[in-house]
């Protein structure tokens, strides 16, 4: 068991290759699936990406779905390393709670439970999430990933902000997660769970 930990957890660090960055380069580090400080849900609703490289990331052509067939698409945005994207659905701070978007995309929902994927321009899939009850899904909270080389698709690596931002609604949109932890011992418990239940 020991052996399958370490290798899923070199499994899931960044890689590159000469072309550039590959799968894993970015990943979806956080959500905000119902708010309470925005004027409405759909306006407080918001993903966070996080560039899991040394390198500048271009997220022109990049693709985020989800399992009720809506998608936004990307236009040219440079992701800094170990840099943040924040992608709203509404651009007015006096509106979405407090928060100020990279990127402000229309006709596309965080609904209560479902699959987020993120695809890159040239890679197909490069992160997913498919979240259910079983997750750390709390109203006015966003779900924040424990650390970004953990398995993206398991609600062991997913935990409920504790920190206030903006309005009132808890999250760091823009800023290392509230929950970040990078401790051995906890990042072994996370694939132990992913894989014993």
């Amino acid at each position: 068991m020991v052996y399958l930990i370490l290798a899923l957890a070199v499994a899931q660090m960044p890689t590159h290759g000469e072309d550039g960055p590959l799968a894993s380069s970015v990943i979806i580090n956080e959500f905000m699936h119902t708010p309470q400080s925005s004027c409405t849900e759909i306006d407080g609703e918001w993903i966070e990406l996080y560039n899991n490289t040394g390198d500048w990331i271009n997220l022109q052509g990049w693709r985020i779905t989800n399992s009720y067939g809506q998608e936004i698409v990307l236009g040219t945005y440079l992701l800094p390393p170990d840099g943040y994207c924040i992608l709203a659905a509404c651009g007015d701070e006096s509106l979405n709670g407090g928060i100020s978007p990279n990127y402000v995309y229309s006709g596309f929902e965080i609904h209560g439970s479902g699959t987020i994927t993120l695809y890159s321009d040239t890679q197909g899939m490069v992160d997913q999430i498919q979240y259910d009850s079983q997750w750390p899904l709390e109203p006015g909270k966003s779900c924040e990933k424990v650390n970004p080389g953990w398995l993206s698709n398991h609600y062991g690596s997913w935990e409920t902000a504790t920190h206030i931002f903006g309005d009132g609604d808890l999250g760091t949109p823009g800023m290392k997660n509230s929950v970040y932890q990078n401790s051995f011992a906890q990042n072994s418990w996370a694939f132990i769970k992913a894989f014993v239940r």
